[in-house]
C-alpha cells in the first residue's frame, strides 16, 4: 500500500467551503479504491492555481523531499495548478522524489493516449484560464466559430450586417484593393500615404494614414478572406477583398524592402529548451550564420560542439516541420474525441459541486411542501395560514433558484465543441502560424533527444524527470523513433 497525500484548494472568485469537502470526499474515494493511504491534507483556501504561491502548495512540495508519501491525490488536475510551466516544473520536482500527481476524477490512462490527454488536459486549463482573465467570453468564441464580428475595431474595408457577418465595406473594399496593387506595382508608400490622406481617406479608428496603419493592412490576411480572432484561424471565413497572388506579390515587395537597410527581425526557434543532443544530453540551441554569397542560414547547433561534442548542426528549417508534424499527428480524431470526453467529464463534475447540489436538495425539499400545501388548498381545506406558508415557501424557492443560478455561473465550464474545434485548428494549423506552432510544442514535446539519423520525443507529462527509463523510451518509440536513413524516412536530410 502506498501512502498519498491530498491537495485541495478553492479560488475566491468561483467557490466556498464545500469545494473542499467535496474534493476531500472524492480523493477519499479514490484512495480506497485503489488501495491508497492517505496519510495527510493540504489545504489551500481562496487561492488561485494561476499562480505557485500558495502557501500549502509550498509545504507540500517541501515535505516531499523527506519521503513520506508516494502519491498526490487531486480532485482535477487543475486544482494542482492551471499553469502549465508551474505544473510541469513541480512535477518533475516531484518525480525525483518518487512522487506521482494523480487525479481522482479525470480518467487518463497510462498508456500513450493518456500522456496526450493530460497534457492536452493542462494545456487547455492554461489556455482556457488566460482567455477568461482577459475577460475573453466564451460566447465570443462561439460567434468567432461562426466568422462573426466580436466587437472592437472594425477592419478597414469591411462592415457588418445586421446578422453580426462580414461584408465588404462599398466605399472602403475597393480602396483596399487599390492600395495593394499600387504597392504591388512599386509605388512607394509615402507616396500612397499622401495621396489618401489628401483624399480625406481615414483608417478604421478616423485618423489620417501613416506608415505603421499601412503596414498593418498590407499585412492582414483578412484580406484574403481568412477570419482570424485570437487563435481562430478559418480560411474562406470572410469576403475576400484581393486575391491570394496579389498579396503574395506584396509580401515580396515588402519583404524585399525589409532586407534593405534594415536590422532583420529576430528569428523564433521553437524548439529552444526542448531540443537535447543525442550524442552529449546536452541542450542544443538556435544559431544562424551568413554565407558567401550574404544568405543567412539558420541551425540547431549543440552547446558543447565543436570541443567537447561532433554533433553536426542541424538546419532550423528542416528540423522544426518534422517535430511539428509528429506533434499533428498526435491529434487523431480518437484523441481529440478523448480529450473532449474528458472536458465534457470535467464540466460534468464541476456543475455537481457540493454546493449546487445541496442548494438543489433544499429546492426539490421546497417543492414537496408547496405541492403539500397545493393539495391542502384543493381538498377545500385551505385557510389564510396555509396562504401565508405558501407564500412563505415560494419565496424561498425563489430565493433558492437565484442561489443555484448564481452558483452555476462561478463554474469555469468549457465549452466542449470550443475544445474540438481549438483542437482541430491546432491539428490543421498553417505553417506560417508561429502562434500554433509554439502551442504545438508546448503541449506536446517535453523533450527531443537528436541523433544522427534519427530523433525522439519525450512527450510532456506528469512524472517526467528528464531521462526516461527504458520501458517508456520502448513505448515512446513505437510513435516517433525514425531508425531509418533521413533520406529515406524524411524525404529530406536533417543534417548540414
Amino acid at each position: 500500500m502506498k501512502n498519498a497525500v491530498i491537495y485541495a484548494r478553492y479560488s475566491s472568485d468561483r467557490q466556498n467551503e464545500t469545494s473542499i469537502e467535496g474534493q476531500i470526499e472524492e480523493c477519499r474515494r479514490y484512495a480506497m479504491e485503489h488501495d491508497l493511504l492517505v496519510v495527510q491534507e493540504y489545504i489551500d483556501r481562496a487561492q488561485t492555481a494561476t499562480t505557485d504561491r500558495r502557501p500549502n502548495f509550498l509545504r507540500m512540495i517541501s515535505d516531499s523531499e523527506n519521503g513520506g508519501f508516494e502519491v498526490i491525490l487531486v480532485y482535477q488536475l487543475d486544482r494542482f495548478s492551471r499553469n502549465k510551466d508551474d505544473s510541469g516544473y513541480y512535477k518533475k520536482i516531484l518525480a525525483k522524489r518518487g512522487v506521482k500527481v494523480v487525479s481522482a476524477k479525470e480518467m487518463i490512462s497510462e498508456d500513450s493516449s493518456g500522456i496526450i490527454t493530460e497534457g492536452m488536459l493542462e494545456t487547455l486549463n492554461a489556455w482556457f484560464s488566460k482567455q477568461l482573465s482577459e475577460k475573453v467570453t466564451r460566447g465570443m468564441y462561439q460567434r468567432a466559430q461562426q466568422c462573426k464580428y466580436n466587437g472592437g475595431n472594425m477592419t478597414f474595408g469591411y462592415a457588418a450586417n445586421e446578422e453580426g457577418y462580414y461584408i465588404p465595406d462599398e466605399v472602403k473594399a475597393p480602396v483596399v484593393k487599390e492600395i495593394f496593387e499600387r504597392i504591388a506595382e512599386g509605388q512607394t508608400a509615402k507616396s500612397i500615404i499622401d495621396d489618401l490622406n489628401k483624399r480625406g481617406i481615414k483608417t478604421s479608428r478616423g485618423n489620417t494614414f501613416g506608415k505603421s496603419s499601412l503596414q498593418k493592412m498590407l499585412r492582414n490576411e483578412r484580406y484574403k478572406g481568412i477570419y482570424v480572432y485570437g487563435d481562430v484561424r478559418i480560411p474562406d471565413g470572410m469576403p475576400r477583398l484581393i486575391s491570394d497572388e496579389l498579396f503574395d506579390d506584396v509580401q515580396e515587395v515588402l519583404g524585399d524592402k525589409a532586407h534593405h537597410g534594415h536590422r532583420p527581425a529576430i528569428e523564433d526557434y521553437i524548439l529552444t529548451g526542448k531540443l537535447y543532443c543525442g550524442h552529449c544530453r546536452d541542450l542544443m540551441k538556435g544559431t544562424s550564420g551568413t554565407s558567401h554569397t550574404g544568405k543567412t542560414h539558420r541551425y540547431y547547433t549543440c552547446s558543447n560542439a565543436p570541443k567537447k561534442c561532433d554533433k553536426k548542426n542541424v538546419r532550423k528549417e528542416d528540423l522544426e516541420p518534422l517535430v511539428l508534424d509528429t506533434c499533428r499527428g498526435l491529434l487523431t480524431d480518437e484523441v481529440i474525441d478523448s480529450v473532449v470526453a474528458a472536458v465534457e467529464e470535467q464540466n460534468r463534475l464541476d456543475q455537481e459541486s457540493p454546493a449546487i447540489i445541496r442548494i438543489k436538495g433544499d429546492i426539490k425539499d421546497i417543492e414537496k411542501k408547496i405541492e403539500k400545501l397545493l393539495d391542502q388548498i384543493e381538498e377545500g381545506t385551505g385557510s389564510a395560514r396555509i396562504s401565508e406558508r405558501l407564500k412563505k415557501r415560494e419565496d424561498e424557492l425563489e430565493i433558492l433558484k437565484k442561489e443555484l443560478k448564481k452558483e452555476e455561473a462561478r463554474q469555469l465550464k468549457i465549452d466542449p465543441a470550443l475544445v474540438r474545434s481549438f483542437l482541430e485548428s491546432l491539428r490543421n494549423y498553417s505553417r506560417d502560424n508561429l502562434s500554433y506552432q509554439k502551442m504545438l510544442i508546448k503541449a506536446f514535446v517535453d523533450r527531443i533527444y537528436l541523433y544522427d539519423d534519427h530523433f525522439t520525443i519525450l512527450l510532456s507529462h506528469s512524472g517526467r524527470n528528464g531521462k526516461a527509463t527504458k520501458n517508456e523510451v520502448r513505448e515512446i518509440e513505437k510513435y516517433f523513433d525514425r531508425s531509418s536513413s533521413t533520406t529515406a524516412e524524411y524525404g529530406v536530410p536533417i543534417l548540414q
